[in-house]
């Protein structure tokens, strides 16, 4: 009896827990007016819009450079540029990708050790409405002297989130993925999280990827 009633209170906990998630990410809203940063950070992955929406903050000039960070390794350089369409002069001087982040983890470390290689003080955050509470919890780990600004990206479906099973799945895998990210914010030692930065701090200065 005890084992079942231990259970119970874990699925209902656990029931809670994601639905006040689905109340977080729906009162994100598109922010109305984004303050000037020093940098872009577009953390790619399932949802679209992300690449188009942080390539029309760089046009508007929102900040100097623009990160796009998990670039799949068979995407060319060329194909970024025609997907975001931003002028030539552009992507050549202020374009960055990234392609060794393959998780959002990976994101994290790969934008914090971009941006304090080119000594950013405030970078916007482009990801996914539902990928942003993660993703904010994932960068908040490795750094505390990084302003974020999170630039939500919202998928126009006009259904409700329980009536797609498949966006009903993605929703529960992501928010058992952001409960995960949160007991390893509260575990993982700050020494360990700036070993891992430092090394990749290391490897953005003297790779030869275009950071």
């Amino acid at each position: 009896m005890k084992l079942l009633k231990v259970i119970t209170i874990l699925i209902i906990t656990y029931t809670l827990g994601f639905l006040f998630y689905i109340k977080k990410i729906n009162d994100f809203s598109t922010p109305k007016t984004i303050p000037d940063a020093d940098g872009i950070a577009v953390w790619t992955g399932k949802g679209g819009g992300r690449l188009e929406a942080g390539a029309n903050l760089l046009l508007q000039k929102k900040a100097e450079r623009l990160l796009i960070s998990g670039v799949n390794s068979e995407i060319s350089l060329d194909k970024i540029k025609e997907i975001i369409s931003i002028p030539e002069k552009m992507s050549d001087c202020c374009l960055d990708l990234d392609y060794n982040a393959k998780n959002t983890i990976g994101n994290a470390y790969e934008t914090t050790a971009w941006a304090k290689a080119l000594g950013y003080k405030h970078i916007i955050l482009v990801t996914s409405a539902y990928h942003m509470p993660r993703a904010e919890i994932e960068i908040k780990a490795t750094t505390s002297q990084i302003k974020i600004t999170p630039f939500p990206v919202f998928i126009q479906t006009g259904e409700k989130w329980y009536s797609n099973s498949d966006r009903f799945k993605r929703l529960v895998q992501e928010y058992s993925k952001l409960l995960i990210s949160y007991l390893r914010y509260v575990t993982i030692e700050p020494s360990e999280k700036e070993i891992l930065l430092n090394n990749n701090i290391s490897l953005i200065v003297s790779s030869k990827i275009r950071f």
